[in-house]
């Protein structure tokens, strides 16, 4: 077979590399990702930071969450790059607003954001508050499928009739 390369040729590759490309585009923007507020006590390099007492927080343009200490709630969003806005109170009762951007990578499906790491340091690289979050994944024991069959002698009387 020999391929000629006229006209109808060069309209059905440049149609398949235009269609791989657009592809390629709706995979990057169209991937989901799953994104934990965690506002709990961490410990970052031997010092501990302290949960906020109650702190707004905003990713993108969705409805913006409240949340207190020891508390993590989740936003499922769409694309790699994403905003985030911390709105909180010092005990002095001064009002702060922290406003970040962050990639997150193109394979994982869920990431964890510490506030209270953002909080501490805003200025710090993503990867001190941003990280990778793993579901815990649970043992199971195997189920012993051979189960010993108790009789007694009275089984075996009545299987005589």
């Amino acid at each position: 077979m020999k391929i000629t390369l006229n006209r109808t040729f060069w309209f059905r590759s440049i149609a398949i590399f235009i269609i791989l490309v657009f592809a390629v585009f709706l995979f990057f923007i169209g991937k989901q990702h799953t994104i934990l507020l965690d506002n709990k006590t961490v410990t970052v390099g031997g010092k501990e930071i302290n949960a906020l007492q109650l702190v707004e927080v905003q990713i993108n343009n969705l409805e913006p969450m409240e949340l207190a200490a020891r508390d993590r709630d989740k936003e499922e969003v769409t694309g790699q790059k994403h905003s985030v806005t911390i709105i909180y109170t010092d005990p002095n009762w001064e009002e702060y607003t922290i406003e970040r951007t962050f990639k997150v990578p193109l394979m994982q499906e869920m990431v964890l954001l510490s506030i209270p790491t953002l909080v501490a340091n805003p200025e710090a690289d993503q990867s001190l508050w941003l990280e990778n979050y793993e579901p815990p994944t649970y043992a199971v024991t195997a189920v012993d499928l051979e189960e010993e069959v108790v009789t007694d002698d009275l089984t075996l009387l009545l299987t005589d009739i």
